[in-house]
C-alpha cells in the first residue's frame, strides 16, 4: 500500500509571529500616515461609485483566472478536472491565506481535492507549481514598473536581479526535483512535468494580471492624467506588491507587504494620500473578492455533495 507525502504542518510560532507582524505592520502604517487622513477623506471622495463596481469586477476576473492556472497545474500532473471542480477546490481553500501562518491554503486544497477524488498529493504539488507560475510571471511583470518609473529602480532594481532566478524556478527539472521532495514518502513516483504542461498555466497569467491591474488603473485614474503610464505602473506595482507579500512570508496574504509597495510605487504620480487610498480600497476589493468566490464555490460543493448524499440514501 503506497501512502501520500506528508501534509505541511501548522506551526504555533509561525502563527504568533504572522499575528505580532501584522499588529506591527497596521501600527507602523496608522502612525505614517496619521497627518495624511484629511487628504485621504477628500481623495475618497473623488472617486466616483462606479470606480470600485468595475475594480471590483476586474479583481473577481483576474481570481477567476489563477483557478484556471491551479486547474492546469494539476492537468499537468496527471490530475485533470474540470473548472467547475477546480473552482470548488481552489476558492474555499485559498481564504486559508488570509490565517497565520503559510500552509492552511495547502491543507484545505489537498482536503477538498480528495473529496473530488485527486489525489491529496497531486493537489499539494499543484499548489506548489502555482505559487512557482505566480511567482515568476509577478518578476516579469513587476519588471514593468522599472520601465516605466525609471526613477523607482534604486528602489526596486532587485526585480529585474530575480528575472533569471525566477526562469530557473519555472525550469521543469526544478519543479520535477520538487515533485520528487513531496513525494518522498510515497512509494509511488512523481509523474514527471515538461514544458508543454506549463504553456497554459502560464497564458492564464495574463489575464489575472490585467484584471488586476485594470482594477488599480480604474481607482488611481482620478488623480492623473497619464493615461497609458498609469495603467502600466498600476499592474506592475501590484504583480512587485504580491511578489514582496509573498517573500514577507509573516504577512497573511501579504497584508502590509504588498500596501506598502503600491503606496511607493504610486505616490510620484497620485501624491501619498491618493496612493494610501487607492492601496487600502484593492485591499478590501481582493478581500471581499475571495470570500464572495469561497462563499459561492463553497456553498456550491455543499449543495453537490447533499444531492449526492440524497442519491445515496435513496433506494
Amino acid at each position: 500500500m503506497t501512502s501520500e507525502p506528508a501534509a505541511p504542518k501548522p506551526s504555533r510560532r509561525a502563527d504568533l509571529l504572522a499575528i505580532g507582524f501584522v499588529v506591527v505592520a497596521v501600527g507602523v502604517a496608522v502612525w505614517a500616515l496619521r497627518n495624511d487622513f484629511p487628504s485621504m477623506i477628500d481623495a475618497l471622495g473623488r472617486i466616483a461609485w462606479w470606480r470600485p463596481v468595475l475594480a471590483f469586477a476586474g479583481i473577481v476576473l483576474g481570481l477567476l483566472a489563477t483557478a484556471e492556472v491551479w486547474k492546469h497545474c494539476l492537468a499537468a500532473l496527471g490530475s485533470p478536472v474540470s473548472s467547475g471542480a477546480a473552482r470548488e477546490i481552489f476558492f474555499p481553500a485559498q481564504v486559508g491565506k488570509y490565517l497565520p501562518g503559510s500552509v492552511w491554503p495547502f491543507l484545505a486544497q489537498m482536503k477538498f481535492a480528495r473529496e473530488r477524488g485527486v489525489p491529496g498529493g497531486a493537489a499539494l504539488l499543484a499548489g506548489s507549481v502555482f505559487l512557482v507560475v505566480h511567482t515568476v510571471t509577478s518578476v516579469l511583470v513587476g519588471a514593468l514598473l522599472l520601465v516605466s518609473q525609471p526613477d523607482l529602480v534604486s528602489r526596486f532594481g532587485w526585480a529585474g536581479v530575480c528575472v533569471p532566478l525566477a526562469l530557473v524556478l519555472l525550469h521543469p527539472k526544478v519543479i520535477n526535483w520538487l515533485a520528487r521532495k513531496l513525494a518522498k514518502r510515497s512509494g509511488t513516483s512523481p509523474p514527471v512535468l515538461r514544458w508543454s504542461g506549463l504553456v497554459r498555466p502560464l497564458l492564464w497569467m495574463l489575464p489575472a494580471w490585467v484584471g488586476y491591474g485594470a482594477a488599480g488603473y480604474l481607482l488611481a485614474a482620478p488623480f492623473t492624467d497619464s493615461v497609458l503610464r498609469l495603467a502600466v505602473v498600476c499592474t506592475g506595482a501590484f504583480a512587485l506588491g504580491w511578489l514582496v507579500g509573498l517573500l514577507v512570508f509573516l504577512a497573511p496574504a501579504g497584508v502590509g507587504a504588498r500596501e506598502a509597495v503600491l503606496i511607493l510605487a504610486l505616490t510620484p504620480l497620485l501624491g501619498a494620500p491618493a496612493a494610501a487610498t487607492v492601496s487600502l480600497m484593492l485591499r478590501v476589493g481582493h478581500t471581499t473578492a475571495d470570500l464572495a468566490l469561497a462563499l459561492c464555490f463553497g456553498l456550491g460543493r455543499a449543495r453537490r455533495d447533499r444531492h449526492a448524499s440524497t442519491e445515496l440514501a435513496t433506494p
